[in-house]
């Protein structure tokens, strides 16, 4: 198989490989445990101090280049920018709630949840790591069920659960996840403030409703949206909060968030996209932007087409077409013949993307993209292959998972794919109970595409 290399020179791995930062960074913590040893306590302490005030003054340098980057024409950061550069495409797929709204949601919610599990379970391992656990327990490989163990069962898991219930025969809900939690925060930023929410209204609603970390040791919010947070609460206005010593504006976390907004326009995936970059332009830019309103249009159109890969090209129309984003979901296409299964898309993506972080907005989204054009619409091979790609695994089998779940329908997924869940999710917010009930959930989320199809 051939395969084109990126002509970017964007990646750090040509200055410093990240095995050999980490070993240095590894080195001074020895250095300085050698000598307190050796009875330099004092000299060790103010050397630690001064490689801390370092790192202070290179993050602050790098923030200072890029809280306001230059200006880009092919990766527009305003939303009539990108509008502008994006290609030919149908805007609005249907004049309503589509008739089958239910069925199509619960596919989608439901496949949402068992891709998540699934890839929750050994989320940033290997995928050699993942195939030997998965030998060694007896599982297939790529999974076609949930794991039968995963490491360190007993780890608390975002508040209120633990790793146990990412497993087979130990869990009664959608586990709890932030990916999922997204989803949700996404509903309820909808009935408090309606479509045009600012970014200052999510960051307070976020700030009531998230807690950052749990008593238990484990975190309510990951990267970016931690950063965001936390710098709101230091009393930074959100418009900068979400900004400020972040670097991980590009990362896969917007699209995670991407759901909600294609629930609330079903059928409609200029306006998922707009809702998409209200919320993903808080704390991110340019493609971690535009991989939001990409994933929020692909579930848009995913409410009223028959094949996943019709609601991804649908999808390619909503963000500027010389972007870096959309570069690569045309370079998937065509080399998708190529690409058989989850072997050939990792060796495809980490050659042509070699040294990109692994929680990118961009070589995430292509193994979502790679999972849903090897599987079709066999959702188990969907989110199966998706999940075996590795990285950030549980982000890409959710919306893997929620994008052919949409389009096949509740019908259409193996039971047992979602009969563990009980028509439940958990949830960690404050004012909600631990397990929200999925059936009502469709009942709120159709009241606001009700109100999106209303207000036009």
């Amino acid at each position: 198989m051939r395969i084109e290399e990126i002509k970017y020179p964007l990646y750090p791995s040509q200055i410093l490989e990240p095995m050999e930062f980490t070993e240095k960074v590894d080195d001074i913590r020895r250095y300085a445990l050698l000598a307190a040893e050796f009875g330099y306590n004092d000299e060790a302490r103010q050397y630690l101090n001064e490689f801390e005030e370092s790192i202070r003054i290179i993050i602050g340098k790098f923030n200072a280049l890029l809280e306001n980057p230059k200006e880009d024409p092919r990766e527009p950061e305003e939303l009539e920018g990108i509008r502008a550069q994006r290609p030919e495409g149908p805007r609005r797929l249907c004049g309503g709630i589509p008739d089958d709204y239910r069925e199509r949601f619960l596919g989608s919610f439901l496949g949402r949840g068992a891709g998540c599990t699934l890839g929750a379970g050994l989320e940033f391992q290997s995928v050699e790591n993942m195939r030997i656990w998965a030998e060694h327990f007896g599982d297939t490989f790529p999974l076609t069920n949930y794991w039968s163990e995963v490491k360190n069962p007993e780890a608390p898991r975002y508040i209120t659960g633990n790793a146990t219930n990412l497993t087979k025969g130990n869990m009664d809900a959608i586990p709890v996840d932030d990916d999922t939690a997204y989803t949700l925060i996404g509903l309820l930023t909808l009935e408090r403030f309606g479509p045009d929410f600012t970014h200052e209204q999510m960051a307070q609603l976020w700030n009531e409703e998230i807690e950052i970390h749990g008593k238990n040791g484990s975190w309510g919010l990951f990267w970016g949206e931690r950063k965001f947070i936390k710098n709101y609460r230091s009393g930074m206005e959100a418009g900068r909060a979400g900004y400020f010593q972040n670097p991980n504006v590009q990362s896969v976390a917007a699209w995670t968030r991407a759901d909600a907004w294609g629930y609330a326009a079903p059928g409609w995936p200029e306006k998922a996209a707009q809702l998409a970059y209200r919320d993903a332009s808080a704390n991110h830019r340019r493609n971690g932007v535009y991989g939001e309103m990409f994933m929020a249009a692909a579930v848009s159109a995913a409410f009223v087409v028959d094949d996943p890969k019709e609601a991804l090209e649908i999808a390619l129309g909503e963000i500027p077409s010389e972007s870096l984003f959309a570069e690569a979901v045309k370079w998937a296409f065509s080399i998708a013949p190529t690409i058989h299964c989850y072997k050939d898309a990792v060796e495809a993506v980490t050659f042509r993307y070699k040294g990109m972080f692994e929680g990118h907005a961009i070589n995430n989204a292509l193994y979502v993209i790679f999972g849903i054009l090897i599987g079709g619409t066999d959702f188990t091979r969907v989110i199966g292959e998706t999940v075996a790609m590795g990285f950030d695994n549980d982000c890409t089998g959710a919306t893997a998972g929620s994008i052919v779940g949409a389009v096949i329908g509740k019908k259409n997924l193996p039971s047992y794919w979602y009969e563990p869940f009980q028509n439940r999710v958990e949830c960690y917010f404050r004012s909600c109970p631990r397990y929200l009930d999925i059936d009502e959930l469709e009942k709120r989320f159709r009241r606001q595409a009700e109100n999106m199809y209303k207000e036009g």
